[in-house]
């Protein structure tokens, strides 16, 4: 048995068919999507800027094959954090069968196999990439889907994890985007959502997390000078529903790869 087939048909093994087609049927209703975030962790520049170079040529294309766009791919702006050499995966899944059998596909896929030679080249002692983690969310009602609302070459992205300290204070946060008007209110003064999402798993649970667009470093200083400055936001952040619910907050600033669809 070759290589591929042998991986591609380990990866499918404990998938319940039935109950992941029983689950598609109820997804399929809905809008909502669920999306994934990979961090990828490198040893040096030269791995970030090879590892980039691989999804964009062929893990991003392979992503597509499977139906699954837009993929963004990101790293951190080294003047503005202090994260590490990671790497920023973003994709969406319409079903959780998708989210089970994303790298099965991937190893069963002949061009990403034959493409993506980076990614299965070098040694245990000297890899691509020390090691990634992945972070499921569940797209909020009034941000269901990834949007793609900036485009220019100058545009940065910010990513928001807003951890609570209990379930319902994190259902009450969620809210308060969703229902209580906050979200509305980003869009109005240009703080343009990539997603929104409630976490299923990751870290810093419980929580949910947001992702930004701007067009340039200066239209993100303006619209969030708007946003802190509107009256909506004055009537809405002391309310009482609202109190003590995000008690911690990590601020992320990124830039896109040469080939990143977001």
């Amino acid at each position: 048995m070759k290589r591929r087939d042998f991986l591609a048909t380990a990866g499918a093994v404990g998938l319940t068919t039935a109950a992941l087609h029983s689950i598609n049927a109820a997804e399929a209703a809905t809008k909502r999507e669920y999306i994934e975030m990979r961090t990828y962790t490198v040893k040096n520049n030269a791995k970030q800027s090879q590892l980039i170079a691989a999804i964009d040529k062929a893990l991003i294309p392979a992503l597509n094959a499977q139906g699954i766009k837009p993929v963004g791919v990101f790293s951190r702006r080294d003047e503005e954090n202090n994260f590490g050499r990671n790497v920023f995966v973003l994709f969406p899944h319409k079903t959780l069968e998708s989210v089970a059998t994303v790298s099965a596909k991937l190893l069963a896929d002949e061009t990403f196999m034959k493409n993506g030679g980076a990614f299965f080249e070098g040694t245990s002692k000297d890899p691509l990439y020390t090691t990634y983690t992945s972070e499921l969310f569940y797209g909020f009602e009034k941000c269901p889907t990834i949007e793609a609302p900036v485009s220019g070459r100058d545009r940065i992205f910010q990513i928001r994890y807003y951890r609570s300290w209990n379930i319902d204070k994190n259902a009450r946060k969620v809210h308060m985007f969703d229902e209580g008007g906050e979200l509305p209110l980003f869009r109005k003064v240009g703080m343009h959502p990539i997603f929104f999402g409630d976490m299923i798993f990751g870290n810093m649970m419980p929580n949910l997390t947001y992702m930004l667009g701007f067009e340039n470093d200066e239209a993100r200083k303006a619209a969030w000078k708007s946003f802190i400055e509107s009256p909506e936001w004055a009537a809405m952040k002391d309310l009482p529903l609202y109190a003590d619910t995000a008690t911690e907050i990590v601020n992320i600033f990124l830039k896109p790869s040469p080939g990143s669809q977001i």
